[in-house]
């Protein structure tokens, strides 16, 4: 697998669509439920091994979305805030990064 993808939240019922979906584009999935009462540690862990991270703004915590945005920018990761957890706007986003991703190569 090429890349590495992370989703912060989103839909329960289409975590496994988005798994599918990212494997489809060869990538490695990695899902986080955007809790974030247990601690931050696991949540930064996925975020280090991932090479592009998606967080739902539209299902997650504030706390979640600043937590990502605070670890990528520390570790100068890209990452997309989804203003949609559906599953065409997810490709949609993910087509356009791998897209960009073969220009800047």
């Amino acid at each position: 697998m090429n890349r590495s993808v992370l989703i912060v939240g989103g839909l329960d019922r289409l975590v496994n669509r988005y798994k599918e979906l990212a494997r489809a584009f060869k990538c490695q999935f990695y899902h986080h439920c955007g809790d974030c009462n247990g601690g931050k540690k696991k949540l930064y862990r996925l975020v280090d091994q991932a090479d592009v991270i998606f967080c739902s703004i539209n299902i997650n915590s504030h706390t979640a979305c600043a937590l990502i945005k605070k670890r990528c920018k520390k570790q100068g990761k890209p990452f997309f805030f989804l203003k949609s957890s559906s599953l065409s706007y997810f490709k949609k986003v993910l087509e356009e990064w791998l897209e960009k991703q073969k220009v800047n190569k």
